[in-house]
């Protein structure tokens, strides 16, 4: 059996203001009504969809791309992409910029201390070995 962890409000609401200022524009409101008109092989994902309609995504990232099959996406001019590609997108697109926030991260991991080739390591396990090692490659690591 797991143990339920106790989450501490006030860093809970810390957290989720801190997310909402570092990604203007993520909070979407106002999809509901569509969730209901929306068809996918999980009904649990509509609310993604939907949320992704409103907010004028272009993609929905996803591990899970079975339940977001493309003819259901194409009609609402949303793909679905598997992070792993989504961030070889990013990395070819701004490589330094990409590259600068991988070292950032890697810098303020402190449980455990991380160096950049340790976070690749983790992001590889993660699901994203296409692009941990085409950071490897390009950085010589």
């Amino acid at each position: 059996m797991l143990a339920k962890r106790s989450v501490d409000a006030s860093a809970f609401d810390r957290t989720l203001a801190l997310m909402n200022r570092a990604f203007d524009g993520a909070n979407v409101e106002g999809w509901e009504s569509l969730v209901a008109g929306l068809e996918l092989p999980d009904r649990d994902d509509r609310h993604v969809l939907a949320a992704a309609i409103v907010g004028d995504a272009q993609s929905i990232v996803t591990f899970n791309l079975k339940d977001f099959p493309a003819h259901q996406l194409e009609p609402h001019h949303v793909d679905a992409i598997h992070p792993d590609s989504f961030l070889l997108d990013l990395l070819d697109l701004a490589p330094g910029l990409t590259l600068a926030a991988l070292r950032k991260q890697a810098g303020r991991m402190r449980r455990p201390p991380m160096d950049l080739s340790s976070l690749l390591n983790r992001l590889e396990r993660s699901g994203a070995p296409g692009f941990a090692e085409e950071v490897r490659r390009s950085t010589s690591i």
